[in-house]
């Protein structure tokens, strides 16, 4: 019988490993939160955690066996699943993971396509490695459904084989919602009040009036009192919190708040399209602020959910994807447009595309991962496919060659991993990097 050598698996980092850089990207790792890296090794990333003011405990069974096994706002199950070569041991090893976690669970393993699985040893549903240890590649499509049949909890990719499973609905939402929310830039145009006592008023509590106001423009609505507290001073000058919007709306453009009401629904849309791809919530458990959302820019859930399941059904029209294609590129000025076959952008620009364009892409990103992971989109007008290409050094080089291509095939829900420099010659890239953003001229 063939002794597996776990252990030897074990890396030395001289940073904090790519999952954990993700959670900080995040915001997850600010300190508020205590972790507990669940087969954390030899222990490294806990040193950088403590170095960076986070509660952080592990456990190991080859490095740290006597530690116990804890409770906490996250658990890290970081490249272990893919070392475990018996199936049973793998599930009960992440049910045990999840066990422990209260808020958030990360995790992440190794990947592996045919050609990589085919330079090794075949041993049970993996491969034997030379080194004695065992590795179980998988594919990303394959890695995120099985942590779905396992767990069965909805299931979030941040990057190729790394995925975030939260414990409760309300903090999901709250995560989704974050990544569906442009952030938009207002000029906060201002009408001077006349009359000098007005001005007077003005001047006295300016400090709240644009805190109101911004906090209006990031809703797209008038603010419940609890979104906007710092301005709630504002009531006993005018009477009572509905007449506060109207007072402070006649010293800014309005057109610029029905502006930002526009984007903020299109946010909306997005973001229930993609929710069609877990179980939607009741309207009794979204967010509060979500609820507010629904009401005023939908009426009821039920209507909300029906405009997202229709945007994310027109996604397969590719006439309507081509369309919204041509309108970005043409009339916005974002990215390549090449001969109606494909449309190339900066991942930066995802924000500024049509709503349909950004439902495509994340419908894609449902399988792949995380889009700030990624340098160039390429959606294939066509076929139903996504392109998520990965450049070396995108910013600072004139000429950056690309090193990693994810292509997401819609129809077939699959994801094909290509990586240059090995199997595949490096490619330049096809064009000046300004041409994949917004044209300014």
């Amino acid at each position: 019988m063939t002794e597996i050598e776990r252990h030897k698996t074990a890396l030395v980092r001289s940073e904090l490993s790519l999952p954990m850089r993700l959670l900080l990207r995040y915001g997850f790792l600010d300190g508020s939160k205590a972790v507990f890296d669940y087969g954390c090794g030899r222990g490294d990333d806990l040193d950088w955690l403590l170095q960076l003011g986070v509660s952080a405990e592990g456990w190991d069974p080859e490095y740290r066996p006597g530690e116990k096994k804890v409770s906490a706002n996250i658990v890290n199950l970081g490249y272990v699943l893919n070392v475990i070569e018996d199936k049973k041991e793998r599930s009960a090893t992440l049910r045990d993971a999840f066990s422990l976690t209260q808020d958030v669970m990360l995790v992440s393993v190794m990947l592996g396509y045919q050609r990589k699985r085919e330079q090794y040893q075949e041993f049970r549903d993996g491969v034997l490695t030379q080194r004695n240890t065992f590795q179980k590649y998988f594919a990303q499509d394959e890695f995120k459904s099985y942590l779905e049949e396992v767990l069965e909890h909805r299931v979030i990719p941040l990057a190729p084989g790394i995925c975030l499973v939260f414990k409760n609905q309300l903090d999901e939402q709250l995560f989704l919602l974050s990544r569906q929310q442009v952030r938009r830039e207002w000029r906060l145009l201002r009408r001077d009040p006349t009359d000098a006592d007005v001005a007077k008023l003005v001047e006295t509590y300016r400090d709240e009036i644009e805190s109101y106001w911004h906090r209006a423009l990031d809703l797209g609505r008038a603010p419940a009192p609890e979104e906007c507290v710092e301005a709630q001073s504002l009531m006993q000058l005018v009477g009572s919190w509905k007449k506060v919007h109207e007072w402070v709306g006649q010293f800014f453009d309005t057109e610029e708040l029905e502006a930002a009401s526009l984007g903020r629904q299109e946010d909306l849309v997005v973001y229930f399209a993609l929710s069609h791809f877990g179980k939607g919530p009741t309207y009794r458990k979204l967010l509060p602020r979500l609820q507010r959302d629904v009401q005023y820019f939908f009426g009821n859930i039920t209507k909300a959910r029906g405009v997202g399941k229709k945007a994310l059904f027109a996604v397969g029209d590719f006439a309507k994807i081509e369309e919204s294609a041509v309108f970005c590129h043409e009339e916005i000025g974002i990215g390549q447009l090449n001969d109606r076959h494909d449309f190339v952008f900066h991942q930066e620009m995802l924000k500024d595309c049509l709503p349909l364009i950004r439902i495509f892409v994340g419908c894609a990103l449902q399988l792949f991962g995380d889009v700030e992971s990624v340098d160039l989109i390429k959606v294939h007008l066509q076929s139903g496919k996504v392109t998520f290409q990965v450049y070396d050094d995108f910013e600072g080089l004139d000429n950056p060659s690309l090193v990693e291509r994810i292509k997401v095939d819609l129809p077939r829900l699959k994801v094909d991993y290509f990586e240059y420099g090995r199997e595949f010659q490096p490619e330049p890239l096809n064009g000046p990097k300004e041409e994949f953003f917004l044209r300014t001229e």
